[in-house]
């Protein structure tokens, strides 16, 4: 069946853009990339309306939590040396990849396709729950093995902005390349502890056990760890809220006072 957007995506890129020849499907796939693109790079996704953009303007001023919080991102807590804070306005990424360690998400449901198979009788996922996500070492293995190794493991580092953006409860927040934790405040805290905390005795602890046993598991890949950065940081309880706050102010559609500053 033909899907709604279908018309709306000829009307774009002409008549027989969906050809589904060979070639045309090739060519169809590089359309909706360019299409995605083009939408990603426009005013609706990038608004850059976050109560910190109004703060750059000088046209707000942040609580004091949030000011030290941001003190924090950009000296102690080290956050801006991989989220980038040097474009204008500040995209807070650098467009690269590492390893911070997450450990397995019991939750992937990718786990259990072991027992789901493909019309030819194999299954979609014949290592069930030793299958490991080897990012960006896994991608380059196939095209440029030279590189594999030394990025086993290693994930695209995401912008920091609309980090604490929701949809509401139908659309639960999760953070990490496979959605382990839960919460800002649980991968602030994962970030400050990795190294330092015990690890827990099962590969598969969720991460509210986690917490609630004060361990944390094993990363999912362990090579190509990014340390220094990562993992003991010596913040106390109070600075992770800090970083949160600040966080927290990077998340588009800022109500703007009428008049006159605002905290």
């Amino acid at each position: 069946m033909e899907s709604k957007y279908a018309e709306l995506f000829e009307e774009v890129w002409g008549t027989g853009s969906l050809d589904c020849s060979l070639m045309g499907v090739y060519l169809t796939y590089d359309r909706i990339g360019l299409s995605i693109a083009a939408y990603e790079a426009s005013n609706e996704v990038n608004q850059f309306s976050s109560k910190y953009d109004y703060y750059l303007a000088g046209e707000v001023n942040l609580t004091e939590e949030e000011a030290q919080g941001l003190a924090l991102f950009q000296g102690s807590a080290r956050c801006s040396v991989c989220h980038s804070m040097n474009d204008d306005p500040p995209l807070f990424t650098g467009f690269g990849y590492a390893n911070i360690g997450t450990p397995r998400n019991p939750d992937n449901p990718f786990y259990g396709m072991d027992k789901i198979f493909l019309d030819d009788g194999s299954p979609i996922n014949p290592l069930g729950r030793d299958w490991v996500d080897t990012g960006l070492g896994g991608f380059l293995a196939i095209r440029d093995a030279d590189l594999a190794e030394e990025n086993i493991g290693k994930q695209k580092i995401p912008t920091l902005r609309n980090v604490a953006k929701g949809f509401g409860k139908g659309f639960p927040k999760a953070f990490g390349h496979n959605g382990y934790f839960k919460s800002l405040e649980a991968i602030v805290h994962f970030y400050n502890t990795r190294d330092i905390k015990d690890k827990c005795p099962d590969l598969f602890t969720l991460e509210k056990d986690a917490l609630a046993q004060d361990c944390w598991p094993e990363p999912e890949i362990p090579d190509n760890l990014t340390v220094g950065i990562v993992g003991d940081l010596g913040l106390r309880q109070e600075q992770e809220d800090q970083l949160v706050a600040f966080l927290k102010t990077l998340s588009d559609g800022f109500d703007m006072p009428p008049h006159g500053k605002r905290q």
